[in-house]
């Protein structure tokens, strides 16, 4: 009789200690996915993986002009700290891209202030027509704040009353 009821006690142990940690791996699966949507934000629904929708980024500003003309844009610059900050804006990208010019470089932020920056290009024939170069607009002491942009040439008024394209030039990127 004791055999049976120390049987049914270690049975009862094995039982009790299996649920214990099922419940704790649970709980820490619980745990890091709640964590992980913290730090990698997730646009899927919950289901199959093949359901999962892509995170769309954010489209770039856009310079275009034709040759001679000045391409222009526009975009806000905002203090999301909780002090003052003198914030400048960097240009990043290749020689082309470098060329944008942002007014004002440099500006004094009150948290929670904005400032609109704009941006612009003189466009030149040195800039092949319908080919984007890309850049980004970043402000260092805003780290998280970066505006990607292209600059495109559009074709000259001429060639653009013929065929949509020509002999040599690429069709715009969409």
């Amino acid at each position: 009789m004791e055999l049976d009821q120390l049987g049914t006690a270690l049975r009862s142990a094995i039982d009790l200690n299996a649920k214990y940690y099922a419940a704790l791996l649970k709980l820490s699966t619980d745990y890091l996915q709640s964590l992980g949507a913290l730090i990698i934000p997730s646009t899927a629904t919950p289901g199959p993986a093949s359901t999962a929708t892509p995170v769309s980024p954010v489209p770039p500003l856009l310079l275009a002009a034709r040759a001679g003309e000045e391409a222009q844009t526009a975009f806000a610059v905002t203090n999301s700290l909780s002090q003052p900050i003198t914030a400048r804006v960097v240009i990043r990208g290749d020689e082309i891209a470098r060329r944008v010019r942002a007014v004002p470089e440099t500006m004094m932020l009150q948290p929670g202030e904005h400032c609109v920056v704009k941006a612009s290009l003189l466009m030149d024939a040195s800039i092949e027509v319908n080919r984007d170069v890309r850049g980004e607009f970043a402000i260092p002491e805003l780290s998280s704040q970066t505006v990607p942009f292209v600059v495109r040439r559009l074709p000259d008024s001429s060639s653009a009353a013929g065929s949509s394209t020509t002999a040599g030039e690429a069709k715009p990127e969409i």
